[in-house]
């Protein structure tokens, strides 16, 4: 690295420019004198004396004046750049008391359009996801993400996954996600984290590093929601079923509705009874959430076929209790009878 891209980066840790001249003049020299970086620093003699005592009190440098002239040592460069660093840690935790936490909004909306940061947003928000993923992307890409995919799976992460542009040879790992289809055709880019976060681009975003196109980013909980709806009832159509996990040992609790309404529904295929204990309140309401218990005898889905859904976005069970048959929704629910905001599947004999 040349000198002046060195005296750039000082000046980034808060070193004035002379401050990093005369740092890099004492480096360079090992052993030197203030005369030698008043002279190689274009700076008076007096001021000299000003900055190396300020590069001392950094631990940048140690100053030897019990000998004449006074002699200037650098501090190998990993201990000075390990003492700056402890000091802007320092500042950090008296920036981090200052700063008003309350009033920080996180932003809500960007546009993205370096093919990297999209690539980088899309990887963060998979490993940053706790409930559940949806994503669509074309074949080519799928390895950008692959290892992000597998950690959330064994993070318990319920995912969708939809190929794009698939070319019938490109590999898809067995554990990328609970339910996989491809499409050969292209399609938007998409992807919904925990339903609060997404990512929206054209393929060419993605696939052409020249390209024009770009990526939005949202984190308004409606606007997620519709980017779901848009693509359960658009593009999840379309796809070929390729790979399903099996069902989950049950019992469970599920943090995510709509991957309670997956495994049921895996489980009621395979010809099992599922049990369900939820707590619930009635739809459209502000009634208090009350804790029932039933069977689930049916499942409306559109997640894994043999698709059962009566229209686009519809994901809820039909449960039988003790005061009859009743319909079940997940948050914001309006057609069902009641919307829950818990679920624990058990089989019959955990009932």
């Amino acid at each position: 690295m040349a000198a002046d891209d060195v005296v750039d980066s000082l000046t980034r840790f808060g070193l004035s420019e002379k401050e990093a001249l005369a740092y890099v003049t004492v480096l360079r020299n090992g052993s030197t004198t203030i005369r030698v970086v008043s002279e190689e620093t274009d700076i008076s003699k007096s001021y000299a004396y000003d900055i190396v005592d300020k590069l001392a009190e950094r631990d940048l440098i140690e100053i030897d004046d019990h000998v004449q002239p006074t002699r200037l040592r650098a501090i190998p460069p990993s201990e000075g750049i390990e003492n700056l660093v402890s000091q802007l840690h320092s500042v950090e935790t008296q920036l981090d008391d200052l700063f008003d936490s309350e009033s920080y909004e996180q932003e809500k909306f960007s546009i993205i359009k370096s093919r990297r940061t999209i690539f980088r947003q899309l990887g963060e928000l998979i490993d940053a996801a706790e409930s559940e993923i949806v994503l669509a992307l074309p074949a080519s890409a799928l390895d950008r993400v692959e290892a992000s995919l597998r950690a959330a799976r064994e993070r318990g992460v319920f995912c969708m996954l939809l190929v794009t542009e698939y070319d019938g040879e490109t590999p898809i790992g067995e554990s990328v996600a609970n339910v996989v289809q491809t499409w050969s055709a292209p399609a938007p880019v998409t992807l919904t984290v925990d339903r609060s976060d997404g990512i929206v681009s054209s393929a060419d975003a993605l696939l052409n590093s020249n390209s024009d196109e770009y990526a939005i980013y949202h984190a308004e909980e409606h606007i997620v929601s519709s980017l779901f709806d848009s693509f359960i009832a658009n593009y999840w159509p379309m796809g070929e079923q390729v790979r399903v996990s099996r069902p989950e040992p049950l019992p469970r609790a599920f943090d995510s509705f709509r991957h309670a309404v997956f495994e049921a529904a895996l489980h009621l295929r395979d010809g099992k009874r599922v049990s369900v204990e939820m707590d619930v309140r009635p739809t459209q309401s502000e009634e208090p959430f009350e804790t029932v218990e039933g069977t689930i005898v049916d499942v409306k889905q559109s997640l894994v076929r043999p698709f059962s859904n009566e229209f686009p976005t519809q994901e809820s069970f039909v449960v039988e209790t003790a005061d009859g048959s009743v319909t079940v929704g997940g948050s914001k629910a309006f057609l069902e009878d009641f919307e829950a905001e818990r679920v624990t599947l058990k089989s019959t004999a955990d009932a």
